[in-house]
C-alpha cells in the first residue's frame, strides 16, 4: 500500500526530529535528566514534602554523575579545539582557557571521587566532591566574565542578536547563585537560600541548557 509523502512526514514532525537529535547528544540527555532532577527536587520541597520525589531526584543526579564519566573524550577534544582556534579577544581567550581547563580537571577529580565513593579506591570522596564544587564555581565565574565581555564587545542590544549570549549568561548566573549556596557557611551567601529556591535557579539553568541543544 502506497503512503502519501505528506502522511509519512506527519509521522515524524520537525519538533520530534529536533527532540530526537537533542536526546542523541550528551548535552541534550544531560540537560533533560538535570531538568527532571530539579523538577523532582521542587516537588520534594513543596508544601507537602515527598520522600519519593526526593529519592527520584537523587537517582537522576546519580545517573548524571555516571553519564559524565563517559564525556572525558569530549572534554579532551574541546581542549584541542580551543588550542587550534582560540578567541581573538584577550579576555575571552583567557576565560575560555580557564573554563575548559578547569572543567577538564573537574572531570578527573570527580572520577576519582566517584570511584572512592564506590569504595573501589581509597580516598575521601566527600572532600573530593567539595573540590569539584570549587572547580565548578570557578568555571562558572569565568564563563560569566566571558559572556559579559562578549555582550559588551558586540555593542548590539537587539534581543534577536544577543538572545543566545544572554540566555547563556542567565544560565551561568543561576547555576552560580545556586552553587554558592552549597559552599561552607560564611562564604558569600552560602546556606542563606532555601533548598526550594536553589532548585528553582538550577531548574532555570537546566531548561535554558536543554533549549540551547535544539
Amino acid at each position: 500500500m502506497h503512503c502519501p509523502s505528506d502522511f509519512r512526514m506527519s509521522l515524524s514532525p520537525p519538533s520530534l526530529d529536533a527532540l530526537c537529535k537533542s536526546m542523541n547528544s550528551y548535552a541534550g540527555r544531560d540537560k533533560i535528566v538535570r531538568s527532571l532532577a530539579f523538577m523532582s527536587a521542587l516537588q520534594a520541597f513543596s508544601s507537602q514534602p515527598s520522600k519519593e520525589w526526593a529519592a527520584f531526584a537523587k537517582q537522576l543526579s546519580s545517573a548524571r554523575l555516571v553519564f559524565r564519566q563517559f564525556n572525558h573524550p569530549g572534554m579532551i577534544k574541546g581542549c584541542l579545539g580551543l588550542m587550534q582556534k582560540a578567541p581573538e579577544d584577550e579576555v575571552e581567550r583567557y576565560c575560555a582557557y580557564t573554563v575548559t581547563g578547569v572543567y577538564t580537571v573537574y572531570g578527573i577529580v570527580e572520577c576519582v571521587a566517584w570511584l572512592a565513593d564506590a569504595k573501589l579506591i581509597n580516598g575521601d570522596s566527600v572532600k573530593l566532591f567539595r573540590y569539584c564544587l570549587y572547580l565548578w564555581l570557578t568555571a562558572l565565574f569565568a564563563g560569566i566574565v566571558r559572556q559579559v565581555r562578549v555582550l559588551v564587545r558586540k555593542g548590539e542590544w537587539s534581543l534577536e542578536k544577543v538572545k543566545e549570549d544572554l540566555l547563556l549568561l542567565i544560565s551561568f548566573c543561576c547555576d552560580f547563585t545556586s552553587g554558592v549556596n552549597s559552599l561552607p557557611a560564611g562564604m558569600l551567601w552560602a546556606g542563606k537560600l532555601q533548598p526550594k529556591t536553589t532548585a528553582k535557579f538550577s531548574l532555570i539553568a537546566s531548561l535554558i541548557g536543554f533549549y540551547r541543544t535544539f
